[in-house]
């Protein structure tokens, strides 16, 4: 059992300054977690034309099938997250999540077809839990007026992770292959787990006894979520948010080139801009969120704005520099939400029950994750446009606002 610096029955903010320097070691270790744990789970697919050529299989195929059985386990080890930080301490969930990672990309390094499977299975059940983990230990060391900028703050590791393994795997194949670019990535997730254990004598969360299987706890943390009408809001307005999200980061490279005309630098170069957005969005919204009372309402009008930001890309026809700067706003909403969101989850949370009731919530949000992209694709298969897609998801995140305005 791990030392606890701040007592269990103690508010850690009245024990900490509000601007404690030290604040901004956890929270940058936290950061470097999450941008290691998304460097792995994009790993593949960043690289996925060069990969698939070596392992013989369609590119699509590899990356639908492989991101379908990341995300699928997601909604089931999210949820026992929660479990396991009270079982073992935040910051040892953290480590394991890391391994995990490292293990299913020395997997996927092997170059065989079928092992990627395996890979995939290891990373679905290594990177949900870190949300949680991460939760449920800026809960307890975080002033209450700062929480959304710091919860903000730790989330850009997000897409820090995302845009640095989009720059640099494809950069290093030449140099070493695809397979050198997996075990680099899966070599830092590994190195980074033995550094955080430094850690854990100042930082760890104390352990807590607990009754039951896993299973029981994986029901404890759903019940938690529709037992509170405002976490159940906040649940089923993330879901609808997400399908917007993934829709934004998957879709508008190939609805820039195919109904737009545009080549596919310049295309790639609007996403590039959305994830900007989406990074600034992050600090930005979570230190709005500061200041005002209502953090579900700035949440409910971000639902809104991101609809029109969506309806807007699709309902006129752009020129480049117009859709960057349309591209950046529409990644300011539709990208910017998740540190603000994740914050008044840990709000509500029952005291001690951080991590149960993000993994439980966040079981919508996989869940957005899972179905939005292949709804969209047959969307667009039906349709021939990506309007209908758009249009779609702007829907759900209507519906998510509404949610939030209303409680």
């Amino acid at each position: 059992m791990t030392t606890d610096p701040i007592p269990a029955a103690t508010d850690p903010v009245a024990t900490r300054p509000a601007r404690s320097p030290s604040l901004a070691l956890p929270v940058a270790a936290l950061a470097g977690v999450q941008a290691l744990v998304s460097c792995s789970l994009f790993a593949v697919p960043t690289m996925a034309p060069v990969v698939a050529l070596d392992v013989g299989v369609d590119p699509a195929t590899l990356v639908g099938v492989y991101m379908a059985v990341i995300f699928g386990l997601g909604i089931v080890s999210s949820p026992v997250g929660g479990d396991l930080v009270l079982r073992l301490g935040a910051l040892r969930v953290a480590q394991i999540c890391l391994l995990g990672c490292g293990v299913g990309l020395g997997l996927a390094a092997t170059g065989i077809w079928w092992m990627f499977i395996p890979a995939a299975l290891a990373i679905g059940c290594a990177f949900a839990p870190e949300t949680p983990a991460s939760s449920h230990l800026l809960m307890r060391i975080s002033p209450p007026h700062r929480r959304g900028l710091v919860f903000s703050l730790k989330q850009t590791g997000n897409q820090i992770g995302g845009v640095a393994g989009a720059l640099a795997l494809p950069a290093l194949i030449p140099l070493i292959g695809w397979r050198g670019g997996l075990l680099v990535v899966g070599c830092l997730c590994v190195v980074a787990a033995i550094l955080l254990g430094s850690l854990r004598a100042v930082w760890e969360t104390p352990v807590e006894r607990q009754t039951g299987t896993i299973l029981v706890r994986y029901r404890r943390s759903m019940a938690l979520v529709r037992a509170d009408a405002r976490l159940r809001a906040l649940a089923l307005a993330s879901g609808g948010y997400t399908v917007m999200q993934i829709s934004l980061n998957a879709f508008l490279v190939s609805y820039c080139v195919v109904e737009l005309g545009m080549g596919l630098a310049m295309a790639g170069a609007t996403l590039a801009v959305a994830q900007i957005g989406g990074l600034i969005g992050r600090v930005f919204w979570g230190a709005v969120g500061d200041r005002i009372t209502h953090k579900r309402r700035v949440l409910g009008l971000l639902g809104f704005a991101m609809a029109v930001a969506a309806v807007l890309t699709v309902g006129v026809t752009w020129t480049f520099w117009p859709l960057t700067v349309l591209s950046f706003l529409f990644g300011l909403t539709a990208s910017g939400w998740n540190g603000l969101f994740l914050a008044e989850v840990a709000r509500l949370a029952p005291e001690g029950r951080v991590g149960e009731a993000t993994g439980g919530v966040l079981i919508a949000t996989f869940v957005g994750l899972v179905a939005g992209p292949p709804v969209f694709g047959l969307l667009v298969q039906l349709s021939g446009s990506y309007a209908p897609g758009f249009m779609v998801a702007a829907a759900f995140c209507v519906a998510g606002g509404v949610l939030l305005m209303r409680r």
